[in-house]
């Protein structure tokens, strides 16, 4: 992240992702079946090591795991599975860069990354509510592994977006904007 691309308004920036995080966890994620909070982060989560040649200042990591349980047949081929969804921010792997970011700059980094772990929450709970509502035969394991691949890959796009439309976070007007977007998460 070109840190010349930062913006100064830190004060703003940690004010919205405050109010993001309430209401996120207050309205969208507090009905979802998804038992972690979803945790504020700091200068302290970010203990992995800062890859050799990353263009990158920081990177956030979110780990998922799911697990299932059968909860009955319907019909000969039709099996009944619950899929719960485990969502981890990794702090091993993620990484910040100090060297390459300015003390003014270090609160909007942060953050930026903070507005992944929400948007890493929301696909999570979409994959989990797509996983549950699926139809799955006898063969439940494999479906599950390849709609959870699946599912994943097309809601993980929103990551991508969220940093290609931001900017990894510099451009102030857009992660405004999506400031305003992760709010309204559902």
């Amino acid at each position: 992240m070109d840190i010349k691309l930062f913006f100064p308004f830190v004060s703003l920036l940690k004010r919205s992702v405050f109010i993001l995080l309430l209401l996120a966890q207050a309205h969208s994620f507090a009905q979802s079946n998804i038992s972690k909070d979803i945790p504020v982060i700091d200068i302290s989560f970010f203990k992995g090591p800062v890859p050799n040649n990353t263009s990158f200042a920081s990177m956030t990591y979110i780990d998922y795991s799911y697990g299932f349980n059968i909860e009955g047949t319907r019909r000969s081929k039709d099996v009944k599975v619950k899929v719960a969804l485990t969502i981890s921010p990794n702090s091993s792997r993620s990484y910040l860069d100090k060297s390459r970011i300015k003390n003014e700059n270090l609160d909007q980094l942060i953050a930026h990354e903070q507005g992944h772990i929400v948007i890493g929450f929301f696909i999570g709970k979409k994959v989990q509510d797509a996983l549950n509502g699926s139809h799955y035969t006898k063969n439940y394991k494999n479906e599950i592994k390849a709609k959870y691949k699946k599912f994943y890959q097309e809601f993980e796009k929103l990551q991508h977006q969220y940093d290609e439309e931001t900017n990894h976070g510099a451009d102030k007007e857009a992660q405004i904007k999506w400031n305003r977007k992760i709010q309204l998460l559902d």
